[in-house]
């Protein structure tokens, strides 16, 4: 029995996550032309300075050209910042400063339903940057395959995952000027090392192995898999990215309901 209760906290109700969600994507719609630029811009910066700057110096990796190579890690990385900011300032800012939640928490929806909502809403707002990212690099022609198509959805499911992990890092800080360490010591990191910019295997090993265990390497590998033609190799990647969606879920639910409830 108490299993089962256990396990009844962590399951949110569709409807309610749902309502969240959208309650979420209606701010975003009239905040939308702001939010959307910044994050953006910056992947597009660097495709431009490397891909078109570096690029004239380096021709190709494993016979791929250099800009074709690094395009759909930026799609990736578009994706990772994304899903960062909206998990870490904005949900603090519902949290801590505003006290939504609080008043949320009075109807009948649970913790379990606002982290499944927030964590769902900001899987969509991921998709879309990574989408609209893939539209530019296709409009340069640095898309090759026409399994490019199925890109968005990879993105929704990377989103997911990244999405996940900085919620469970929101949940747990007391102060928000800790998310300087989260993007400098995590974020940042991983945008160097997942293998966007040279190939993952040229890495020193403990490097390699570091990277291997961060969600940005397995987005990378799947989204630059569909650009080029995928192999089963891909599946690999979308289990490791759901497989940390599901196991860190349940360390923000316990977190947002032992601070806001208790």
């Amino acid at each position: 029995m108490r299993t089962e209760a256990a396990r009844s906290q962590l399951i949110p109700v569709p409807r309610y996550a749902a309502s969240v969600a959208m309650r979420n994507a209606r701010v975003f719609s009239k905040l939308w032309k702001g939010s959307l630029a910044p994050q953006f811009i910056d992947p597009l910066f660097y495709l431009v300075a490397m891909g078109y700057g570096l690029g004239t110096y380096v021709a190709s990796i494993n016979g791929v050209p250099y800009r074709d190579f690094i395009a759909p890690g930026l799609i990736a990385s578009a994706t990772m910042w994304s899903a960062s900011f909206e998990c870490t300032y904005n949900v603090y800012i519902r949290m801590r400063e505003y006290h939504l939640y609080d008043a949320v928490l009075s109807t009948p929806v649970e913790a379990q339903d606002v982290v499944a909502g927030d964590l769902a809403w900001s899987s969509v707002r991921a998709a879309i940057y990574g989408t609209v990212f893939l539209t530019v690099v296709t409009a340069f022609g640095l898309i090759d395959s026409w399994w490019a198509l199925a890109i968005p959805l990879a993105v929704l499911v990377g989103g997911l995952a990244f999405s996940t992990m900085a919620y469970t890092f929101t949940a747990l800080i007391p102060r928000i000027d800790l998310y300087s360490y989260y993007f400098t010591l995590g974020i940042t990191p991983m945008f160097l090392f997942s293998g966007i910019f040279f190939p993952f295997d040229e890495l020193p090993g403990v490097v390699e192995v570091i990277a291997w265990l961060t969600p940005l390497y397995h987005l990378v590998e799947v989204t630059r898999g569909l650009a080029t033609g995928p192999g089963p190799i891909v599946l690999l990647h979308i289990g490791v990215l759901l497989a940390i969606s599901a196991a860190l879920f349940v360390i923000p639910v316990r977190a947002v309901r032992r601070r806001l409830v208790a």
